[in-house]
Parts: C-alpha cells; sequence; structure tokens
C-alpha cells in the first residue's frame, strides 16, 4: 500500500515573503544588468563611443587594453603570468570570449607570458609581432600556442599602420623584417607605435631602450602620452628623449617592491622636471585613458581583480 502525503501548502507570510525575496533578486539582478550596460554603453548605441585605454596592473610586466570607438579590442602584451586573465573578465562581460587583436611587443617573460592564457581562453582575430623570437619556455608556449588556433597572424615594422575606424596606430620601430631571428637585446626590437585619434596621440614603446629612442623621437614629435619604456629602467626614457617628444602625461607599468628599482629616481626626476603627470601600477594601480577625440583624461581605475 502507498500512502501519499499532500505537500503543505506554505503559510502566507512564508510565501509573501519567498516571492518579495525572489522579486528582491530578480530586481538587483536586472539591475546590475542594466547598470553594467549602460556602462558598457550599449543600451545607448547612439552615443558617442570614447577610446579607452587601460594600463593593467599585472605586476613587473606591461599589458595594456585598447577599447576603440567602433568596438574592436586589443590587448597589447600579457604580462609576467595569468593575472592579465582575471583583469579582462573585470573589463569584458562573462559571454564576451572574443579580441579582435592581441599585439605582442616583444617576446620577453614579462610581456609573453600571460599571452598564452589568453590565446587558451579567448578567440582571437590578429596576432601582431615582429617575428623576434627567444629560446624561453614562454616564448616556446606562445608560438606553440598559435599553431593550434585559427587566429591571423601578422608581422609588423617599420612604416606599417593598423587602422580601427578613426584611430591609427603606425609602427615606427623596428626597421625591417625580423622574423626567424634571435637577438640577444631583443628590447631593442620591440614594436613602437604612436596610437592617433583625434587630438590624442599616444607612444608605446615596450621595453625599448635610449639608442632607439633617438630614432623613435627624431620620427614622432610632441605626444600627449608616454608609455614610458623597459618600467621605467635607467636604460631608456633618456632626457633628449623627453625633449624632443614633450609628454604630458607618462605610464609607468611595474610590480610593487620590484627587485629592479623600477622606476628609477632618475627617470621619475626626468619626468617631473618636464612637468609630466607620471601614473604608475605600484601607486595607483589600474589607469584609464579616456579620450573623444580631444585632449585625453587619465585617471587611477582600480578594477575589482
Amino acid at each position: 500500500m502507498k500512502i501519499f502525503m499532500p505537500r503543505a501548502a506554505p503559510k502566507r507570510s512564508t510565501l509573501h515573503a519567498t516571492r518579495s525575496t525572489i522579486l528582491l533578486i530578480v530586481a538587483g539582478f536586472v539591475l546590475s544588468i542594466v547598470l553594467w550596460a549602460s556602462a558598457a554603453e550599449f543600451i545607448f548605441p547612439w552615443q558617442e563611443q570614447p577610446l579607452r585605454v587601460w594600463m593593467l596592473d599585472i605586476g613587473q610586466g606591461d599589458a595594456f587594453f585598447i577599447e576603440f570607438p567602433t568596438g574592436e579590442q586589443m590587448l597589447v602584451d600579457g604580462g609576467p603570468d595569468d593575472s592579465v586573465l582575471a583583469k579582462l573578465g573585470s573589463l569584458l562581460p562573462p559571454w564576451d570570449r572574443t579580441l579582435d587583436a592581441v599585439l605582442l611587443t616583444h617576446p620577453d617573460a614579462d610581456h609573453v607570458t600571460g599571452l598564452v592564457g589568453v590565446l587558451d581562453r579567448y578567440d582571437v582575430g590578429t596576432i601582431y609581432e615582429t617575428g623576434v623570437g627567444a629560446h624561453t619556455p614562454q616564448a616556446d608556449a606562445f608560438v606553440d600556442r598559435q599553431e593550434t588556433i585559427r587566429s591571423d597572424r601578422t608581422l609588423l615594422n617599420m612604416g606599417d599602420v593598423i587602422r580601427m575606424g578613426d584611430v591609427t596606430l603606425t609602427i615606427l620601430w623596428p626597421d625591417g623584417s625580423q622574423e626567424g631571428t634571435y637577438p640577444e637585446k631583443r628590447n631593442n626590437f620591440s614594436i613602437n607605435f604612436v596610437l592617433e585619434y583625434g587630438e590624442t596621440r599616444v607612444l608605446f614603446t615596450g621595453d625599448a631602450e635610449a639608442i632607439v629612442e633617438e630614432s623613435v623621437g627624431s620620427r614622432v614629435g610632441d605626444i600627449d602620452v608616454l608609455k614610458v619604456g623597459h618600467h621605467g629602467s635607467l636604460t631608456s626614457t633618456s632626457w633628449k628623449f623627453l625633449e624632443t617628444i614633450t609628454p604630458e602625461v607618462a605610464l609607468i607599468s611595474m610590480g610593487r617592491e620590484n627587485t629592479y628599482g623600477h622606476p628609477h629616481p632618475v627617470v621619475i626626476e626626468r619626468l617631473e622636471d618636464l612637468g609630466a603627470t607620471i601614473f604608475r601600477t605600484d601607486l595607483d594601480r589600474d589607469v584609464l585613458l579616456t579620450s573623444y577625440d580631444g585632449e585625453p583624461h587619465v585617471l587611477p581605475a582600480p578594477l575589482p581583480f
């Protein structure tokens, strides 16, 4: 014999509380989606979209994330570990697993390591690099990962231009093809490029040293923002270079209490003497540059992860 016992109906007060709780949860979820979408400017597509350039706090290395006004997204370098994945997770919605482009300035471990995880997690449209190689596990892993995915691979050298709507990235260095080379000083084969959007001009230098700066500075002229070379090392950011490009803002990416002494006090003194406003990841954490094609605005904007 089976005995069925009817399920007791919840008391009115309990049912009311349960419905209220559910409604609050749903309302909170909807509100969070609305706020996020509004911040991402998906709800109001007719609004003008800005250029956003993030200097990501990923420790002792470089990682910059560029969101173009036309919607494309590019990651420049990936830092020394997988910290960049958490940063991208803060910037992109959970369902977004695509990047239009990844640009590797040079294959040193503090620039390339994080990109291996990025290629594992995201579908990348184009990988930009120079072709310079390094006999290191990190560089080898990056090369091996490229062979298993469907991303386009484009080698860059001086004079090449990447266009994203009204934004241009003009390659200023290196000079000539570097494919298949294994230079002893990879820093001086870093991709240097100037990003231009209306009145905004940002110079990215990788880890290039003073000898490269001499060539780049004379061709780029006055800029708004400088990505300081080699994490503020004394090998870069010469006074002659600064006098030529006269940046108003300097961005320095490095780890807190790093063992290299970055940024060097002399480099900081040069930038201060020039009157540049300095932002550094060890003090300001993540930093955001925003431009509507006029003068850029740069402020600390720490991400939750």
